[in-house]
């Protein structure tokens, strides 16, 4: 028996291919629509506008099935419809806790503080006048204290006119306090130069020259210092003059020469003028000394030397002729020689 060809024509042939071809164009413009649809604002109503997805689903039979909203459950619908239709229906967002206020008193039940009216000028005028209670009025301890410094400034302030003395024929020394230092090393005393015993007389004479308001010092020094009566200046009262030679008279002459502790202790009583009486005996002060004393020494202060020796002068230019002339005060050399055969 013979086989049998069915042929189809060629408009059947080329059908389903058609078919399929229109379908998936289909879908491409739906998905296309749907998102201009979804994208496009809607300012003339001022809502959200609904929109929905429709799938298409081909079946093996080149049948195309689509499913909208209503084929989905119910619940997930109207959630879906209630989220899209009212925002306000939203969740609010989480908000971040604001510290706690703590509560403030009522103040509406207090009197009303009447306005204040500050015056510069009454102000300044108050701070002039003062109060008994000011925190700047000083106690009676002050005043006491303020007073006893007073006292002292007023003691210390120079009285009465200045005067001129002499001693061993030196040039005039002027000025309202004296300090007479004189060198009591061995080579001061009988068994050397005899200086001491001579400066018994003379210095007499010159405290005699003063007046009560004037002071002086006598300051006898080898390796230690010694004063007469008491570490100040003197008033230069009857009774203070009588006792001077016999102060010098118990000034024993013995050890070695320290010039610079002699004249430190002159120094201290600050005086107007220091009349140094010594053999210039080592050790010499040297320049850094020279220059310490000048630094000490009270202004105004003056610096006379009295040099002794035997015979005639050997150089005229020694530590106590540096000391004068770096102080304001004159040199003078005495040959005791000389001076005892005049006595």
């Amino acid at each position: 028996m013979a086989e049998q060809t069915t042929i189809q024509p060629p408009h059947q042939k080329w059908r389903p291919l058609g078919m399929s071809f229109l379908s998936h164009s289909l879908l491409v413009i739906l998905f296309i629509i749907f998102g201009i649809f979804s994208r496009t604002p809607q300012p003339e109503t001022g809502q959200l506008r609904r929109a929905g997805v429709v799938l298409a689903v081909q079946s093996e039979t080149d049948t195309t099935e689509y499913l909208d909203e209503s084929d989905f459950p119910e619940e997930s619908q109207a959630d879906t419809q209630t989220n899209q239709s009212d925002p306000s229906a939203l969740p609010p967002p989480p908000m971040a806790a604001s510290p706690a206020t703590p509560d403030l008193p009522d103040l509406a039940g207090l009197p009303s503080l009447p306005e204040a009216l500050i015056d510069a000028n009454d102000m300044s005028e108050s701070i002039k006048r003062g109060s008994a209670d000011s925190h700047y009025e000083l106690s009676k301890e002050d005043l006491k204290l303020i007073a006893a410094d007073q006292k002292l400034i007023k003691s210390r302030a120079p009285v009465g006119d200045p005067t001129t003395i002499s001693v061993f024929g030196s040039g005039g020394v002027s000025g309202r306090s004296f300090v007479f230092l004189i060198d009591r090393s061995f080579s001061m005393g009988t068994q050397g130069l005899g200086v001491i015993e001579a400066a018994r007389q003379e210095l007499a004479e010159a405290i005699n020259q003063l007046q009560p308001y004037h002071k002086f010092q006598i300051v006898g020094y080898h390796q230690r210092t010694h004063t007469m009566l008491r570490r100040q200046l003197l008033s230069a009262s009857e009774i203070n003059k009588a006792k001077v030679p016999e102060h010098i008279r118990s000034m024993a002459a013995f050890g070695s020469t320290n010039h610079e502790n002699g004249i430190f202790a002159a120094l201290a009583f600050k005086p107007d003028a220091i009349i140094l009486m010594t053999d210039g005996g080592y050790p010499e002060l040297n320049s850094g000394q020279l220059k310490t004393i000048k630094k000490l020494a009270p202004q105004g202060c003056e610096i006379h030397c009295i040099q002794f020796g035997i015979g005639p002068l050997q150089s005229t230019k020694s530590f106590m002729t540096e000391l004068a002339q770096q102080n304001d005060g004159s040199f003078r050399y005495i040959d005791v020689t000389k001076w005892k055969q005049e006595n």
